[in-house]
């Protein structure tokens, strides 16, 4: 398993299979023109991504190239699918990205709602998907694969808002929130069911959204609250329970 750069990775850290030994072709017959870019120093690179444990086993998590960028992370999707797989309901799982959202499929015996919160232990809030839709199976293309193509239309309209007025924000507290949100996170809107950390926040972002929250509202949000909650209505909930009184101040952010 090794980086980049072809170094040995630590364990737990992710990196690409290479492939040595007596039982390796040394290069191809019929693509040549491959043969610099697959065959290096004797070894074959699989193009397939996976880690060692400090117990000697090696965990496969897919293919380097379903490698993509999710409001500016880069998430290995084979990390997503690794993870749904350890619940011992998910018989298999595929993770991919529709209409610009982090999705997943599952076949499993359990809800969507519980899959989810076993990512939470398990996964970054940036890399767990906003829709996680179980299906009685998986559709599979000619060559008996996974065909991602046939979920995109069933992830899609999984992922389509319940109701236009239920997503907007409604209150004062969350138009505010929407509002720095959109100014810090660079999106063109929030709803009001919209994670913070799902849509690209991360520890410093949250951070100056703390201060913003203060300076428009007069309000001490503890970090640890924003951490926990898991829509805007829930912060917007949160700081409506709060005891210092505040209004919403119009000004410029």
């Amino acid at each position: 398993v090794v980086d980049a750069l072809g170094r040995d990775c630590p364990d737990w850290v992710t990196g690409e299979l290479w492939i040595g030994g007596a039982g390796v072709a040394r290069g191809y017959r019929h693509a040549p023109q491959l043969n610099a870019e697959r065959f290096v120093d004797g070894w074959y690179r699989t193009g397939d991504l996976g880690r060692y444990h400090p117990e000697g086993l090696l965990e496969f998590l897919g293919r380097a190239d379903s490698q993509v960028k999710v409001r500016g992370h880069r998430i290995e999707l084979g990390e997503i699918e690794a993870a749904l797989a350890r619940h011992p309901c998910v018989n298999s799982a595929v993770a991919l990205v529709a209409d610009h959202r982090l999705m997943a499929a599952v076949t499993a015996s359990t809800c969507a709602e519980v899959l989810a919160r076993h990512l939470e232990q398990c996964l970054p809030a940036y890399m767990r998907p906003e829709q996680i839709l179980v299906l009685e199976r998986l559709p599979l293309s000619s060559n008996g694969k996974v065909d991602r193509r046939a979920l995109l239309a069933p992830l899609s309209a999984a992922a389509q808002p319940r109701d236009a007025m239920d997503e907007q924000p409604l209150s004062a507290g969350e138009q505010v929130i929407a509002e720095l949100w959109q100014h810090l996170l660079k999106v063109p809107s929030v709803s009001r069911h919209d994670n913070f950390f799902r849509l690209g926040g991360d520890s410093l972002l949250a951070t100056r959204f703390l201060e913003m929250l203060r300076s428009r509202l007069g309000v001490e949000l503890p970090m640890g609250q924003l951490f926990g909650a898991a829509s805007l209505l829930e912060v917007a909930q949160t700081l409506e329970r709060l005891p210092t009184p505040h209004t919403v101040e119009e000004g410029v952010i």
